[in-house]
C-alpha cells in the first residue's frame, strides 16, 4: 500500500472517532486570475491579494492537508497555467494526493505554455480536466471569448497525440444550460475524435465564485428528455447513470438526495481552497482560513458546526461536484451500487488505456 495513503486511512479512523470529515476530495484554487470571461462565472471578479498562490504558499496549504489527510486532489483556477510556479505545485501536489491528482484548466492560453504543462501531467501521470460547453458562438457566449472552440479543441487533440503510455485521464466538463443542449451530443463526439472522455454538468449558481444567470438555467421539455436519454448508458461520458437520470426528477419537482454534508458527515466532505487560504464548502462564505489554523481545528470548531445546522435546511441541489458522489457511495438500490460499481471498473479501464 502506498505509504502516503496508508497514513491517510489511519488519520481517516481517528477522524471517524471524532466526527470530524474524511477529506475525501479537495479542489485548490491556486488563482483568481483567468484568460476566459465566463457567464456563470464570477471568480475573476475577486480581489484577494496577492492573486496567486506561489510555491511557499501551496507548500503551507500541503502541509496543512498532509496534517491532516487527504486522498483527490483537484488544482484549478481561475486559469490555473496563468500561475508561474504551476509545474513545481503540480508535482507537490501530487505527494499530498495519493489517489489522483487533476488540473483543471480552460486550456485557453498560449499554445507553449499549455504543451509544457500538458507533457509534465502527461509524464506523472496526473489527469487533465477542461470545459467544451459549445461551438462556435454558443461557445463565445458562455465562456466570454473568442474562438473558445476552436482553440481549446486544437489543445486538446495536441495534448492527446503527446499521451503515448501515459495513465494520465483526459476529459471535458460539459455543463447542460438553456444555451448548449442542442449541442451536446456534437461536443461529446468531438471530444472523443480528439482522444478525450467526456462528464456531465448542470449549470448551477450555489457557490461563492457562481453567478445566478436565468438565460442559463435548464428548463423540463422534450429536449431535454430527449437529450437525457441519447445520455443514459452512454459509454463515451464517465458520469454515473444514477446522476443522468436524476436530472430530469431534479430540475421538473426538486427531487433530489440529502445534502451530502449532513448526510454522509464523515465521508462526504469536499474542499475548496481559494487562493488567499480560505476554506469553503459549498455555499456559504468560508469556514476558516489555512494560513491561520489547521484543519482540525476549523473542523471542530464553531463556525464548521453552523454551517452544517444551515445546510440541514437546503432545499438540495444536484451537482457532480457534491451529489454525484453521493451517490457513489450512498447509492439507492442495490441495482444502482452495482451499475456504480462497473461505471467505476469502466473509468479505470479507460485511465490506464485499455479501453480506447
Amino acid at each position: 500500500m502506498n505509504r502516503t495513503l496508508g497514513v491517510n486511512l489511519l488519520h481517516g479512523v481517528r477522524h471517524g472517532l471524532h466526527r470530524r470529515p474524511l477529506n475525501s476530495s479537495t479542489e485548490i484554487r491556486l488563482t483568481r486570475l483567468c484568460t476566459q470571461r465566463c457567464r456563470q462565472c464570477q471568480v475573476y471578479e475577486r480581489r484577494t491579494e496577492p492573486a496567486s498562490m506561489d510555491l511557499p504558499m501551496f507548500r503551507k496549504v500541503a502541509t496543512a492537508l498532509q496534517a491532516y489527510g487527504a486522498y483527490i486532489g483537484f488544482i484549478s483556477g481561475g486559469e490555473a497555467t496563468m500561475v508561474p510556479d504551476l509545474p513545481e505545485i503540480l508535482l507537490e501536489a501530487k505527494k499530498v494526493f495519493p489517489v489522483a491528482t487533476t488540473l483543471v484548466t480552460g486550456l485557453y492560453n498560449k499554445r507553449e505554455i499549455i504543451r509544457d504543462i500538458g507533457q509534465l501531467c502527461l509524464d506523472n501521470n496526473i489527469n487533465m480536466q477542461t470545459s467544451l460547453d459549445g461551438f462556435g458562438e454558443v461557445g463565445d457566449q458562455l465562456r466570454g471569448v473568442k474562438g473558445f472552440s476552436d482553440q481549446v479543441l486544437r489543445h486538446m487533440e495536441m495534448i492527446a497525440n503527446m499521451k503515448e503510455h501515459s495513465q494520465s485521464l483526459l476529459y471535458v466538463n460539459i455543463v447542460l444550460s438553456r444555451l448548449n443542449l442542442h449541442q451536446v451530443p456534437d461536443l461529446i463526439a468531438r471530444a472523443r475524435e480528439v482522444g478525450w472522455r467526456a462528464t456531465i454538468g448542470l449549470y448551477h449558481h450555489l457557490t461563492e465564485t457562481t453567478r445566478e444567470d436565468e438565460d442559463l438555467s435548464v428548463r423540463p421539455g422534450p429536449e431535454l428528455h430527449e437529450l437525457l436519454t441519447f445520455l443514459d448508458h452512454n459509454p463515451d461520458i464517465l458520469n454515473l447513470n444514477a446522476f443522468i437520470r436524476g436530472i430530469e426528477p431534479f430540475i421538473t419537482s426538486g427531487e433530489t438526495t440529502r445534502c451530502p454534508f449532513v448526510a454522509s458527515r464523515t465521508l462526504m466532505t469536499r474542499l475548496t481552497i481559494m487562493e488567499n487560504g480560505d476554506l469553503h464548502l459549498c455555499w456559504g462564505g468560508p469556514i476558516g482560513n489555512l494560513f491561520e489554523s489547521s484543519l482540525q481545528q476549523i473542523f471542530d470548531g464553531p463556525i464548521y458546526r453552523e454551517r452544517l445546522g444551515e445546510y440541514s435546511q437546503c432545499k438540495g441541489c444536484w451537482t457532480t461536484c457534491y451529489t454525484q458522489r453521493y451517490l457513489l457511495i450512498k447509492p439507492r438500490s442495490l441495482r444502482e451500487g452495482a451499475d456504480n460499481l462497473r461505471k467505476m471498473i469502466r473509468m479505470r479501464r479507460i485511465q490506464k488505456g485499455a479501453l480506447r
